[in-house]
């Protein structure tokens, strides 16, 4: 059953953050840099004013951090209770061990730089 819910919410979990980081970014910031809805550039300032725009965005953005922490929650849960466990890596692994380890034929020396012509 939580299977099937799965999808369902993965896909209002990413519409309930596109909404969220929507909204974060066009309240208006109280410190140096400025909002980008607020001022004289034009953007939201005539939507709404002063007061009941700051408590519309704060009171939406607070249920969209309920829904997107709930709908995690939830996404949590049911991953963790899978009835089957598939692996990260699907494939075959070796575990024997060689018998000895290989060396190599004969040492090889390193070789020494050339020296410059006509020195």
């Amino acid at each position: 059953m939580i299977g099937a819910l799965v999808p369902v919410i993965l896909a209002i979990h990413v519409i309930v953050v596109v909404f969220l980081i929507g909204l974060i970014l066009t309240q208006k910031n109280e410190g140096g840099l400025g909002g980008l809805g607020g001022g004289a550039a034009g953007g939201m300032s005539g939507f709404l004013s002063g007061r009941a725009q700051a408590n519309l965005l704060t009171r939406v953005t607070r249920w969209l951090a309920v829904g997107f922490f709930g709908t995690s929650l939830f996404l949590a849960y049911a991953d963790a209770h899978r009835r089957q466990a598939e692996p990260l890596v699907t494939g075959t692994v070796s575990t024997s061990i060689p018998a000895e380890p290989v060396a190599p034929a004969e040492p090889v020396a390193p070789a020494e730089p050339a020296a410059p012509a006509g020195q």
